[in-house]
């Protein structure tokens, strides 16, 4: 097969599912991925909107995704044809001076490449720079499915958790409950569970109870079981309440998911 679909965003908020080459291997670090199950992320919304600067008219969307590799360069020793892989959302080199101490967003030979600058994953085929480092293995126990989150979402939510140092008698507070919030609020309850802390767990939704017991949100009653508060209702009321209630509370960790957010952006936190 020569060609094959992709969504390709063309500029100006217009999206066209177009006929492409299938990509090759341009690097020694290459890897070509046949993809399996892709994600929409919110920043592919930002690129349709306009919002990403040195996003490429042109390109082939999406960083979120699994699949299995089918070729790969000579510069790759730690993956081969067949494997099924979970991919990093941000390409990195492992080398530079940002990427030694942790900072692979920072790469300078790479960061927010796939789905930005370069061509992404929601095609049938992409190619991945960087593949030895930004590819992993997925454990013959887990589908395809179950490792769909790990390269951005499942991480973005660990990664809030993380940066919290929760405390004992910390209250994480998670406001929204789209994919990254529900990852953050059971990474929260895994703290809590794993650090033997005493953590309340905090989440608000603009999904009403109901809805969520009606099962309109995946995976949501497993959720419920972790969370000591739910808040439902409108996220402005949201937004007001939590402020006045953690104001200035120096024993509170806010897990913030811009996403969910109703005014597109960041809540300050005074703590």
């Amino acid at each position: 097969m020569d060609t094959m679909n992709a969504l390709v965003w063309k500029g100006d908020g217009a999206l066209s599912l177009e006929r492409r080459p299938v990509p090759t291997l341009q690097g020694p670090r290459d890897a070509i991925v046949r993809v399996t199950r892709s994600t929409i992320c919110t920043s592919d919304l930002h690129i349709r909107n306009g919002a990403v600067p040195r996003a490429r008219p042109g390109v082939v969307l999406g960083h979120e995704f699994v699949g299995v590799v089918e070729a790969v360069g000579n510069g790759i020793s730690n993956l081969r044809p067949g494997d099924r892989v979970a991919a990093c959302c941000e390409s990195f080199c492992g080398d530079c001076w940002f990427c030694r101490r942790g900072y692979v967003n920072n790469c300078v030979h790479g960061g927010w490449e796939l789905g930005c600058r370069i061509d992404g994953c929601q095609a049938e085929y992409v190619r991945v720079p960087f593949a030895d480092t930004g590819l992993t293995p997925i454990p013959d126990a887990l589908s395809d499915e179950d490792a769909l989150f790990v390269g951005d979402i499942l991480a973005s939510g660990y990664w809030g958790a993380e940066l919290c140092a929760f405390q004992p008698g910390d209250t994480a507070v998670v406001l929204g409950l789209g994919p990254v919030g529900l990852c953050a609020a059971e990474c929260a309850a895994l703290a809590r569970i794993a650090r033997e802390r005493g953590l309340n767990v905090w989440a608000y939704t603009g999904y009403t109870y109901e809805r969520l017991l009606a099962g309109e949100v995946p995976d949501a009653l497993a959720l419920l079981e972790q969370v000591d508060v739910l808040v439902d209702g409108e996220f402005v009321e949201a937004l007001r309440d939590i402020s006045l209630r953690f104001r200035g509370s120096s024993n509170q960790r806010l897990l913030d998911v811009p996403a969910s957010l109703a005014a597109g952006r960041p809540i300050p936190w005074e703590g």
